[in-house]
């Protein structure tokens, strides 16, 4: 078998390969895994054309491939694939793949494309339900409020979402999983876009300032950040537009504001009480004239005096 892993999402292409690799005899698997990068491509041919040792069957992990790398020699090496044992599992790792090349599509003749894409951090709603998807796998009952709560505090970062959830496993001790556990057990500990949405819909300059110098500092893409907070202002609008136009069924406003998840328009409905509809839309009126501005050329820098008019019409 041949497999193809790609992607951004290091954590969950390694998941897979830990999943491989217990299906390698467990007398013999020291014997019979090797890992090898892109740059020995020759070596770990070789190997997987080999039959494993004892019983079983054998797992070559080729790490770090870019294709390109293999040019006409790698493709001339990797003729043998129809070839290859069937005891052998051949596995491509790569972060991109791209499929006008000659030895991907010859890869791709012989070989299974699996991809693992991080979620984008503002897509709380896809967070949120990875988050949900992956506790029922692990057989864990949890509040709907602390799945909230998680996608904030944890973002998209996949590794991270498992071992939270396992320390909140044993806390609970099969018991269900409330946001008060979360919180005591899963700081935010890192600055994200939505802390800094909820800051500027506060009216927190102080706030806004500090949050938004931990997410340049960490290289985020001042692009993301805006999207993320164009999103939430959007939802905000959407909601608070609702209201005002009297509609009374939360279902029918949750349809109304795209909310895939209609539970979340009770925080909403909190969040958006003291604000008016047209501070809310003269904020997103900020943020697509400062996405603008970063598409044309202005430097990041420029991000924290727009963002603080947004305080200004929100205190």
């Amino acid at each position: 078998m041949i497999s193809i892993l790609i992607g951004n999402d290091t954590y969950a292409i390694e998941r897979e390969v830990e999943k491989f690799k217990t299906q390698t005899h467990p007398l013999w698997r020291d014997f019979n895994i090797h890992r090898f990068d892109a740059s020995s491509l020759d070596v770990a041919i070789s190997a997987a054309a080999s039959v494993p040792f004892g019983v079983g069957s054998k797992l070559i992990v080729v790490e770090n491939c870019d294709f390109k790398q293999f040019g006409e020699t790698g493709l001339e090496l990797l003729q043998i694939l129809p070839h290859l044992p069937t005891t052998t599992h051949l596995v491509f790792t790569a972060a991109v793949i791209d499929k006008r090349l000659k030895v991907v599509k010859h890869l791709l003749q012989f070989g299974k494309l699996k991809e693992f894409t991080l979620i984008p951090p503002w897509r709380t709603d896809l967070i949120e339900s990875a988050i949900a998807t992956t506790a029922k796998q692990m057989n864990l009952s949890i509040a709907r409020d602390a799945v909230s709560y998680l996608a904030v505090a944890i973002g998209n970062n996949s590794a991270r979402m498992v071992s939270e959830l396992e320390k909140l496993a044993i806390y609970a001790a099969g018991d269900r999983i409330t946001k008060e556990s979360a919180l005591a057990l899963v700081p935010a500990t890192t600055a994200n876009s939505f802390q800094l949405a909820e800051a500027l819909l506060r009216g927190q300059a102080s706030v806004a300032i500090k949050v938004l110098d931990e997410l340049l500092s960490r290289a985020e893409f001042p692009l993301a950040i805006i999207a993320t907070l164009q999103t939430q202002f959007k939802t905000w609008l959407w909601v608070k537009a609702a209201l005002f136009s009297g509609k009374k069924s939360d279902s029918e406003i949750a349809s109304l504001c795209r909310l895939s998840n209609p539970k979340r328009l009770y925080f909403l409905k909190q969040e958006v009480q003291a604000v008016s509809a047209n501070c809310l839309s003269q904020a997103l009126s900020i943020l697509f004239d400062l996405e603008i501005a970063l598409k044309t050329g202005d430097k990041p820098d420029s991000m924290l005096s727009a963002l603080l008019r947004i305080t200004q019409l929100t205190k």
